[in-house]
């Protein structure tokens, strides 16, 4: 078999898996429709009638939505490479499969659900919020919008990648630490994301990939300066002090960098370790 035909059938497969898989279009996409329903018509009811505020409500609520779906897609991700892990030493020596082949089929189905589960989020707070509040408020620059949601996929694979390989080298599949590294990437998107929300986290904004994704999706939907203090405060564009789109995406690389480098190493030494540990009393 050809060695390209071997790479799309290892990504169709990847991507499939993700894009696909159950639990993340439970807790990716319907969980997030439920939190877009109470940001529009529960949380909302604090909300001055400004159309300002509305709309600057609106897009920090996109941000921190497509921040949450993110995360849930870090989850799914590396409960993934936990169940491919018992064969991937095999495939590596055994088969035409190399180290690149397998992290970029990852990578190119992180990039794609990333894409995917954010403009779809994109497009339910359109609909939700513009109803609620009785005016169109569309995202105003998409090319920001696909262009964060393409390097935050990046960060959230290597990111689940480096959290699973550091666990197979170092934990094992131990319960007791099991389920703490798998959901490592939704405890800090929720962390992260309400604290953005609803705290003035000013410069620290800039030291967080998970804040840098919120704050840029926001930046994105709204098509103005954000400040850097509380997302869905309707006080916030009286802020001296707006988010940079520039940093942030600067910050933003360096953890893909530092990450993809970290991720590599570790998978490049990668072994075989039995799953059923996890199992064992």
């Amino acid at each position: 078999m050809p060695a390209r035909h071997y790479f799309m059938r290892l990504q169709i497969y990847l991507t499939k898996r993700l894009v696909g898989n159950p639990l993340l279009i439970f807790w990716g996409l319907l969980f997030m429709l439920f939190w877009a329903v109470m940001g529009a018509f529960v949380e909302s009811a604090q909300l001055p009638p400004m159309k300002l505020a509305e709309e600057s409500y609106t897009a920090g609520y996109a941000g921190v939505l497509v921040l949450l779906s993110f995360s849930s897609i870090g989850v799914v991700m590396t409960k993934s490479v936990t169940y491919q892990s018992g064969s991937i030493p095999y495939l590596l020596r055994y088969s035409r499969m190399k180290n690149v082949d397998y992290l970029s089929g990852l990578t190119i189905a992180g990039l794609l659900s990333s894409l995917v589960y954010s403009l779809s989020l994109i497009a339910i707070v359109d609909v939700l919020f513009s109803y609620h509040f009785g005016f169109q408020i569309p995202p105003a620059d998409i090319a920001l919008i696909v262009l964060s949601a393409l390097l935050s996929g990046l960060f959230f694979t290597f990111f689940s990648l480096t959290l699973e390989l550091v666990r197979i080298k170092f934990l094992g599949f131990n319960p007791a630490t099991s389920q703490a590294v798998d959901f490592i990437p939704l405890i800090l998107g929720y962390l992260f994301g309400f604290g953005a929300l609803y705290l003035n986290l000013n410069d620290l904004v800039y030291l967080s990939p998970f804040s840098d994704v919120e704050y840029l999706v926001t930046e994105g939907y709204y098509g103005h300066k954000v400040p850097l203090n509380a997302l869905g405060s309707y006080t916030s564009h009286a802020s001296s002090t707006a988010f940079s789109p520039e940093l942030g995406l600067l910050t933003l690389l360096a953890w893909i960098v530092v990450l993809s480098v970290v991720s590599l190493l570790f998978f490049n030494r990668i072994y075989y370790r039995n799953i059923n540990e996890g199992s064992l009393v």
